[in-house]
């Protein structure tokens, strides 16, 4: 994820996790959830700014 989207690996995860949500499919969230906390621990240079992210899931929520 990281390799693939950069320092915006964190609101990829995000926006999958939120989508997840959205279709109820609550295994697939939580793995997306994870996979965001992990990019935000192992890259230093991700953005992680909680508007963005609330954003991402307004729109996915839609």
């Amino acid at each position: 994820m990281i390799a693939t989207h950069g320092h915006h690996a964190y609101y990829e995860a995000q926006r999958l996790a939120a989508r997840s949500r959205a279709q109820g499919n609550r295994s697939e969230f939580w793995h997306w959830a994870k996979v965001a906390s992990e990019v935000a621990r192992l890259s230093p240079v991700v953005e992680m700014d909680m508007n963005v992210v609330q954003a991402i899931a307004d729109e996915e929520m839609r």
